[in-house]
């Protein structure tokens, strides 16, 4: 019990909280890059890829559809959720994005 191991840690996503307008670009391009670091085949066949919605992006989601509409022309099956609490307050918003070529759980 007393043979403690020292682990590194490396959490990628985790960025401090900077509070800043976000043009449709700009989200694109986070969200591109996302996409592109956490995709694999093997994420492809199970869950997609979850994006948690940071608090400058929402206005631009409720305001402009054609951001998650541009993902669906190109393949992609690119959805919105809220998870809510009983007393209807949002407790997680993300996106998600299956690849083209997502068949389901195997």
């Amino acid at each position: 019990m007393g043979d403690f191991r020292d682990y590194e840690v490396t959490i990628e996503d985790l960025e401090p909280y900077k509070s800043k307008e976000v043009t449709k670009s700009d989200l694109i391009r986070v969200i591109n890059e996302r996409l592109s670091k956490q995709w694999s085949s093997q994420q492809d066949r199970t869950i997609g890829i979850e994006i948690d919605v940071r608090p400058e992006w929402k206005k631009i989601l409720r305001e402009d559809g054609s951001i998650l509409w541009d993902y669906h022309e190109l393949g992609w099956k690119a959805m919105h959720y809220e998870k809510r609490n009983q007393k209807g307050k949002i407790i997680r918003e993300w996106l998600s994005f299956k690849h083209p070529r997502y068949k389901g759980i195997e």
